[in-house]
């Protein structure tokens, strides 16, 4: 049995602003576009520890999402937001919300919203 929960698009755009929304991916890729309300907490900084699951679970925690809180994880295709419930799962995370198609999916409706903060790439003045 899976300890997460495979949630689609239309769960995630009914649970934006009600249940915290993690983005796994690089900073690069959550800057130049994120689901709204979603922070980015780094799968690749967490997987190199000696401890990925207690090192994920640290930086979840530093964003004030709890073992015993419901948070919906995603990231471009699934593949690295499943890795990361599964480290969560490890480390005693129990409301866990998997978006298995992820930016790919969520992109794929141009009506989904979707926020940029790419300022670094926009042009001094």
């Amino acid at each position: 049995m899976r300890a997460y929960k495979i949630v689609d698009a239309d769960y995630v755009k009914r649970e934006i602003g009600r249940v915290p929304l993690v983005d796994v991916r690089p900073p690069l890729y959550y800057n130049t576009g994120h689901i709204p309300t979603a922070v980015n907490i780094r799968l690749d900084v967490a997987a190199a520890a000696a401890d990925p699951s207690e090192s994920l679970a640290e930086m979840f925690q530093d964003n004030g999402i709890f073992p015993e809180d419901g948070v919906i994880v995603y990231c471009q295709s699934g593949i690295h937001a499943k890795i990361a419930c599964d480290y969560l799962v490890q480390a005693g995370y129990s409301q866990l919300y998997l978006y298995a198609g992820s930016m790919n999916d969520w992109t794929s409706d141009p009506a989904r919203p979707v926020e940029r903060t790419d300022r670094a790439f926009a042009r001094a003045s």
